[in-house]
């Protein structure tokens, strides 16, 4: 017979195994999100990703037929998601892209970059599912080299000036990742109508 003390800690050991199920990424563990309110002051050296750095200049072909160029999204809020499709994490975050887009419209820009697969392989994901935000295809990992992580889903929001304004590894359900990017992108937007000065995204 169990006594009260082992009963709690199983519990306690229970629950802790459920939160860690709950926020997960693919091949890697998961790691907090991180804020503008945690950035550092010091400069960073070229490449480093981290809040407060700047976030290095991209273009990528979308699935579309258009382009996606990182500078050239200067008056917005961009949330910058890498994913897979046999990522499960990846795939049930996947909701509150449309939600964001549907929510912000052309207060942000959101590219959706999937890791490695071939362009059938997630033009049929895609349409099967009814999603039509912006995707790119990562196939040689050039991106994901600029933005170097543990796991996926990884996602970054830049800020209107150009710097990295959250970071996170893992995801939960799409409700509870559309609430956490919308308060991120909600503190990128109004620290930018309160700081930013146009002529200098960017420099």
């Amino acid at each position: 017979m169990y006594s009260s003390r082992t009963g709690k800690t199983l519990a306690l050991t229970a629950l802790c195994a459920l939160l860690a199920l709950t926020l997960a990424a693919c091949g890697a563990p998961t790691v907090p999100s991180q804020n503008g309110s945690d950035a550092p002051e010091e400069s960073f050296a070229p490449g480093v990703i981290a809040v407060g750095a700047p976030a290095p200049d991209f273009t990528a072909d979308l699935l579309d037929g258009t382009s996606f160029q990182l500078s050239e999204q200067k008056d917005k809020a961009v949330l910058i998601n890498f994913w897979a499709t046999w990522c499960g994490p990846c795939v049930g975050e996947l909701p509150a892209f449309t939600r964001l887009i549907e929510t912000y419209g052309d207060k942000i820009s959101l590219l959706a970059v999937n890791c490695g697969e071939n362009e059938k392989t997630v033009t049929d994901f895609l349409e099967r599912n009814g999603y039509t935000f912006p995707v790119a295809l990562d196939l040689e990992g050039e991106i994901s080299s600029l933005y170097p992580s543990d796991g996926i889903p990884y996602t970054l929001i830049i800020a209107p000036d150009g710097t990295i304004s959250s970071i996170q590894l893992g995801a939960s359900g799409a409700d509870e990742m559309f609430d956490h990017y919308s308060a991120e992108l909600d503190k990128a937007l109004d620290y930018a109508a309160h700081s930013v000065k146009k002529d200098e995204w960017y420099d």
